[in-house]
């Protein structure tokens, strides 16, 4: 299965850089770096992509060419039933 978008831009595409008035240069204001308690230390961020669990690549690639082959069988109504519990918060 192929997905395509074919996406139109939103505004009309101008050929020429409008004409602007000069005006005198103002200072443009520099913005504030963020305070050190505001950002999150290198080590924080290194510690929670250590607790994800890890991704089996090979079982990953064993379940696409199952897929693609139709081995696989699935009941999308129990599916979806589980799709709503999981987003209705009937299930942790």
């Amino acid at each position: 299965m192929e997905i395509s978008r074919h996406l139109k831009a939103g505004y009309p595409v101008q050929s020429e850089a409008p004409v602007r008035a000069e005006r005198p240069a103002q200072p443009q204001a520099v913005p504030a770096a963020p305070a050190a308690g505001d950002a999150l230390p290198l080590e924080r961020l290194q510690e929670a992509l250590r607790a994800l669990p890890e991704v089996d690549l090979d079982k990953v690639a064993a379940l696409k060419q199952a897929l693609q082959r139709g081995e696989l069988t699935s009941d999308s109504a129990a599916l979806a039933g589980s799709i709503l519990d999981y987003h209705g918060g009937k299930s942790a």
